[in-house]
């Protein structure tokens, strides 16, 4: 079934109509502004409780455990997208968003009032389970409160959104640090989270009358959580420790295999099969996965070249990132004003023709030492690419699944994206540092950057590490236009497959 051609109660709706009841109209306001409310709330959490780490160390101490206050978050919140497609359809995506919503607030502020280091992490694991709950929600949502034809619209406000927290997250945060304690940056969220429960407590869909009963998939579970581990082990070894990197990526090769094995066997898989790798959501997977990774490979180790080869200041090295989320941004807000003509096929086929020279131009800046306004003119370009081929898969995908799989095939789709930011990351910093390893021969200067203590590196760095760290991200980027052209290829099948898909 189409969904893009009916509306919730399954009359067919006219364009003009459309338009005149958009996602903030009287129908789909507050589902709007609860669904945006989400988003700021899981891109300010990134943001704002790394500014408060120094804080939380200097207040709780047992600094060895301070990255878990990161790292216990993103994979809990990881493994939980994973569940949340399974009661998403089962009990419906209003059901699933009240008790996530309720957990992410209790364990907000359980995490804000925590008195040590090993609470405040226990605290932020549960909170990252609520956490991805109600992302998951959010996206299926998209597929389940809108009409097919105004779903681009309302993934370019999330877009927009995420954005606007890239410029105003930290100086929120900031202000935060500045007039009371770290404890400020959780509780924050509070509110926003009864706001968004609020407005979108009977508001959401109900479950559908063919909802498939819930039967979680517990073995299915055990090993996904172990890729979900053993992935963000292998990243966070990356130029630390090469052999443990590698003996985590080998245990998450080793689990997905079983898994795979196992989802092949099982009746009611926790992550199907047939939502990964059919011909249909599997060009999607790829597209989408290939551009983040082609995207965020490079764009997250651009501020280490800012401060090291360029010389300048850590707030404009942090500032460089913004330019491909404006750039994502921006492509999120052109696909939803080309969707009315263009399928999402031809809108990803678009945006992979931008990806390329927006990371040529990046290249030509980072290789040749041009001028800084170069280097982000291409990182912004290259992010209207990211923008429109992920944006316009995701749309694409939503429009293939039933309602009944909504929730799996979304949060199936959003675990992967998950898993190909990690591993861009992981790739580039491997590629920078071996650069840096065999031009200078040691890298710990280049480690100590990357966690953010720049003073400490000083001392040992010179003239060699500023070319190495320039070479090193050329590196990077020209393995990021490799992945461009693998997008361009996949791009190219999707419209194939669709070329008779009519325009959302």
């Amino acid at each position: 079934m189409d969904l893009g051609r009916q509306d919730q109660g399954g009359g067919r709706l006219g364009r003009r109509h459309l338009s005149e009841q958009g996602i903030w109209s009287a129908r789909y306001g507050a589902i709007t502004v609860a669904n945006l409310t989400v988003v700021a709330l899981a891109a300010f959490d990134g943001l704002g409780v790394v500014a408060a780490l120094p804080g939380i160390a200097e207040d709780l101490g047992s600094v060895s455990l301070l990255p878990w206050v990161i790292t216990a978050y993103l994979a809990a919140s990881a493994i939980a997208v994973l569940v949340a497609g399974p009661v998403i359809d089962a009990w419906g995506v209003r059901t699933t968003f009240r008790l996530s919503g309720v957990w992410f607030l209790v364990t907000t502020v359980a995490a804000a009032l925590a008195p040590t280091m090993p609470v405040l992490v226990a605290a932020r694991a549960l909170q990252g389970v609520g956490g991805g709950m109600v992302i998951a929600v959010a996206l299926a949502a998209v597929g389940l409160a809108y009409p097919h034809e105004l779903r681009p619209r309302a993934f370019a406000a999330n877009s927009m959104v995420w954005g606007l927290m890239g410029f105003g997250g930290p100086a929120l945060a900031g202000g935060l640090l500045a007039l009371g304690s770290w404890r400020w940056v959780l509780l924050v969220q509070v509110p926003l989270t009864v706001l968004a429960l609020a407005l979108a407590w009977t508001r959401l869909p109900r479950r559908t009358d063919d909802a498939p009963g819930l039967r979680l998939d517990l073995p299915g579970l055990a090993l996904m959580t172990v890729v979900t581990l053993a992935s963000l082990a292998a990243v966070s070894q990356v130029g630390v420790n090469w052999w443990a990197a590698a003996l985590a990526l080998a245990a998450t090769v080793g689990a997905g295999g079983a898994y795979w094995w196992h989802a092949g066997r099982a009746s009611r898989p926790l992550l199907s099969r047939a939502h990964v790798v059919s011909p249909s959501f599997g060009l999607v997977h790829a597209a989408t996965g290939a551009v983040l990774v082609a995207g965020l490979a490079a764009d997250n180790y651009l501020p280490l070249y800012v401060q090291i080869t360029r010389g300048h200041s850590e707030s404009l090295a942090a500032f460089s990132l913004v330019f491909l989320t404006v750039g994502w941004t921006a492509g999120a807000i052109t696909f939803s004003r080309l969707a009315p003509r263009w399928s999402e096929a031809h809108v990803a086929v678009f945006g992979s023709r931008a990806l390329i020279p927006g990371l040529a131009v990046a290249l030509a800046g980072v290789a040749s030492g041009a001028h800084l306004v170069v280097v982000f003119a291409g990182f912004g370009l290259a992010g209207v690419g990211v923008g429109l081929v992920s944006t316009s898969g995701l749309t694409l995908l939503q429009g293939l699944s039933e309602p009944a799989e909504m929730g799996r095939i979304t949060s199936a789709h959003q675990f992967i994206r998950t898993l190909c930011i990690t591993y861009a990351v992981a790739i580039g910093g491997a590629l920078l540092l071996f650069v840096v390893q065999q031009r200078v021969g040691d890298v710990e200067a280049v480690r100590q950057v990357l966690a953010g203590d720049l003073e400490a590196a000083r001392a040992q760095l010179g003239p060699a590490t500023a070319e190495a760290v320039q070479d090193g991200l050329a590196l990077v980027i020209a393995f990021a236009l490799v992945m461009a052209g693998v997008v361009a290829v996949v791009t190219l099948r999707l419209r194939s497959r669709f070329a008779d898909r009519n325009p959302t």
